[in-house]
């Protein structure tokens, strides 16, 4: 008998995109299950204990519990510095080159194939411990990461290519953030020109591989001024029913009701409030200097003009 694949809807971007924002409105729909960016559960789970999006620390989480006597027979049967290792030397923007080889000539190699098997498995006790699971939203982001889990016959990967302008997500990466989850630490700061020159890679990248594999792109302002029209697109990329009622959604705000089991990733994902409102954050056009902001322009133009960013 063949066995069935499941279906990740990943979602990828460059961080601070909304991309949490839209991955908790998903995680409202019957049959999804949202489980964060697993790309980081090796280190901030089972090595650091951080936090859970249930609020337990990962150890106390009845559901990561079970996800690991699934996929492994316990977290203990697994070597996670092994799994971090692994991540560090094949799941790199570096490492583009020998995925592209994996994904054309069909050759994997035996850390490629180690690496996404785990992950694979992973996935797949999330979705068996949740019992109605049709679709596993995965939000690691990375480029990379998407590449790689598409490699694995099992898994039914597409992706959802999240975009916001470059100079609100420049700007937002200039500002401390706290991490709730880990005491005393904050989200890593970087200048604009960086930032600016990795939103232009991988959104070049994501394109790319959208030639490969299923994938929407969805402007995160398009999301903000139509959410129900952005959701429906992402239901059907998803292989779900796009006419279903959506009714804790409205135009301005999102109603909570599921918990969420996010290994990791943006801090709101901790918020107690039972709704969540869709605001512009637009703080960039007062804040960002004139300097900066022409720097970022400069280096996004093209891509600027292409999703249709006013570059003025």
């Amino acid at each position: 008998m063949e066995t069935k694949k499941l279906k990740v809807l990943f979602i990828g971007g460059l961080p601070r995109s909304g991309s949490t924002l839209i991955e908790t409105v998903l995680n409202e729909i019957p049959g999804t299950l949202a489980v964060g960016e697993t790309l980081h559960m090796w280190e901030r789970g089972l090595r650091d204990n951080e936090l859970c999006g249930c609020g337990k620390n990962f150890d106390s989480c009845e559901m990561w519990t079970q996800v690991g006597e699934s996929a492994f027979g316990g977290w203990d049967k697994i070597d996670h510095q092994r799994m971090i290792d692994l991540r560090w030397s094949v799941d790199r923007t570096r490492r583009i080159p020998e995925i592209i080889r994996a994904h054309h000539a069909g050759y994997i190699t035996a850390e490629q194939d180690e690496y996404v098997e785990n992950m694979s498995k992973v996935l797949h006790a999330a979705a068996e411990a949740n019992p109605g699971t049709e679709v596993i939203l995965e939000s690691s982001k990375h480029l990379t990461t998407a590449a790689l889990l598409s490699l694995d016959p099992l898994l039914d990967v597409r992706v959802l290519h999240v975009v916001r302008d470059p100079r609100g997500v420049a700007y937002s990466w200039t500002k401390k953030v706290k991490r709730p989850e880990a005491e005393d630490d904050y989200m890593p700061t970087y200048p604009v020109a960086r930032t600016a020159f990795r939103w232009v890679t991988d959104n070049i990248g994501f394109e790319v591989l959208g030639r490969q594999i299923q994938q929407e792109t969805i402007k995160y302002e398009d999301f903000l001024a139509d959410p129900d029209s952005a959701i429906r697109k992402t239901l059907k990329l998803a292989g779900l029913d796009d006419q279903m009622p959506l009714p804790f959604l409205t135009h301005d705000e999102v109603t909570i009701s599921k918990g969420m089991h996010s290994v990791a990733g943006n801090p709101m994902r901790f918020s107690e409030s039972k709704t969540v409102e869709f605001r512009r954050d637009e703080a960039w056009r007062e804040n960002l200097t004139w300097p900066k902001e022409a720097q970022i322009t400069g280096i996004a133009a093209p891509l600027l003009i292409k999703y249709g960013y006013s570059i003025n």
